[in-house]
């Protein structure tokens, strides 16, 4: 039986479930993505889906964290000077306030802490 679970939270209900069929789509040459929530969802936390072949674009922002998980294949980070090669199972965090990029062909689970907002988000 297919349901909306939420809970009541800070003097509201909030969805505690996200699924993959009512995700945003969005993407740009080489990335091609899904937005399970948003900030106006929870702003603690927001999460994606990116299936990635080519290269991201070098970006930083000095709200989020943000954690990658490589659901499948290999590819490279690029944070600061360092190269990190990177292929399923690993996990990537990468700290608010760093420059990075990654290439490949991946799929990457991304988990930003707090929510994504683009007003934060620079793109070199």
């Amino acid at each position: 039986m297919p349901y909306d679970i939420s809970i009541y939270h800070t003097h509201r209900y909030m969805k505690i479930k996200y699924s993959f069929n009512e995700a945003f789509p969005f993407g740009w040459s080489g990335i091609k993505g899904w937005a399970y929530n948003s900030k106006g969802d929870f702003s603690g936390a927001s999460a994606a889906v990116f299936e990635v072949d080519g290269a991201h674009g070098k970006v930083q922002t000095s709200l989020s964290d943000r954690i990658y998980y490589v659901i499948e294949g290999r590819g490279e980070f690029f944070v600061g000077k360092e190269v990190v090669p990177v292929r399923s199972t690993d996990v990537v965090i990468i700290p608010r306030d760093t420059e990075y990029d990654y290439k490949g062909e991946i799929k990457l689970f991304l988990v930003h802490t707090p929510a994504y907002d683009d007003e934060y988000e620079i793109r070199f």
